[in-house]
């Protein structure tokens, strides 16, 4: 069952955080939190959680690991067997402070890569190996990460 909590924020107005702890043999396997302006949507938040990891096997898919697209691209630099050239990394670097790379990987979809793509001001053959350096990180990612990024 969750808990709400009142809190006082910075500019006097009250915030309800809605929490839900999930625990198996006396310890705790799951938690998630989430602030509203409102108490009732954080009650509606709370029900609809609850029915959702209800559901079996949804603790386990909910408590994957799911990092920023950013962190994920600083995990293949350092941890790539070969050296990465000097281009690459320029490259992935990039990607790592553009929009982008502050996504969570389970947010980003293919129209999320379509979309970077025509962001980008530069010539289509640079737009290419913008992707197909992202390409090689998600290639390498999903397997350690499990389903995202897709």
């Amino acid at each position: 069952m969750g808990t709400i909590s009142a809190r006082e924020r910075r500019n006097k107005s009250i915030g309800y955080t809605a929490q839900i702890r999930l625990k198996a043999c006396g310890k705790v396997v799951y938690t998630e939190s989430k602030t509203f302006d409102r108490r009732q949507a954080a009650q509606s938040w709370i029900d609809k959680r609850e029915r959702e990891l209800a559901q079996p096997g949804a603790p386990e898919s909910a408590a994957k690991e799911d990092p920023p697209l950013a962190d994920v691209i600083g995990r293949y630099i350092r941890e790539s067997r070969r050296a990465i050239g000097r281009t690459k990394e320029q490259v992935l670097r990039a990607i790592q402070v553009a929009p982008i790379g502050e996504m969570h990987c389970s947010q980003i979809v293919s129209q999320t890569y379509v979309q970077f793509a025509q962001s980008l001001k530069v010539q289509p053959q640079t737009v290419e190996n913008y992707m197909s350096h992202l390409a090689a990180v998600v290639h390498v990612a999903r397997p350690a990460l499990g389903p995202s990024p897709r």
